[in-house]
């Protein structure tokens, strides 16, 4: 796989424990005064921000942990350390807001410009996540994949059979001189 930012293994770790089996609940801590609106229909979402913030600066953090998010989803289902669906008794009307920025405070708002990132903002805001045991494993590992343990561990063996390999051929060598001198 890759290597992971300390906020992606947040973002991991939260997304296998139960507080992370949605996209909402997986990025909670980090929108505080945003709320998004999804438009299933355009395939567009709008961050919404109470006013009153340094915009420049929320609007950063907000579209990295989105992206962040939306790309850890995705290369974890791809991957099969997690599986979505959708509750078909969940799904909202279109457009829907959710977030956590009062609505009944001034707003400003800001469409996503991204349409790759936007249409997986949509399809796992839909979304339930269910968590395999390898996700568990990879976070047991320090985030890294079984197939790079493995790669690893057969590296080491590799290494250690030259090693003795080498040290026979030496010790065989210096006994045949041995054995001719005396």
């Amino acid at each position: 796989m890759r290597i992971f930012t300390t906020t992606e293994q947040q973002l991991i770790r939260r997304l296998n424990s139960s507080s992370g089996r949605s996209l909402y609940s997986l990025i909670d801590p980090w929108i505080y005064g945003v709320s998004f609106q999804i438009n299933t229909q355009t395939n567009t979402v709008k961050f919404i921000f109470e006013q009153g913030q340094n915009l420049n600066s929320r609007l950063n953090e907000i579209q990295e942990i989105v992206i962040q998010s939306v790309n850890i989803i995705k290369l974890f289902e791809d991957n099969g350390y997690i599986f979505t669906f959708i509750n078909a008794n969940q799904l909202p009307p279109s457009p829907y807001v959710f977030g956590q920025a009062a609505t009944n405070k001034p707003s400003i708002s800001y469409s996503f410009p991204d349409p790759t990132i936007s249409k997986l903002f949509i399809k796992y805001a839909n979304n339930a996540f269910l968590v395999t045991p390898e996700l568990s494993r990879f976070i047991k590992d320090d985030f890294i994949s079984r197939e790079e343990v493995r790669a690893n561990r057969q590296y080491r063996i590799t290494k250690y059979i030259l090693f003795a390999s080498l040290f026979a051929i030496i010790a065989s060598v210096v006994f045949n001189i041995f054995n001719l001198i005396y």
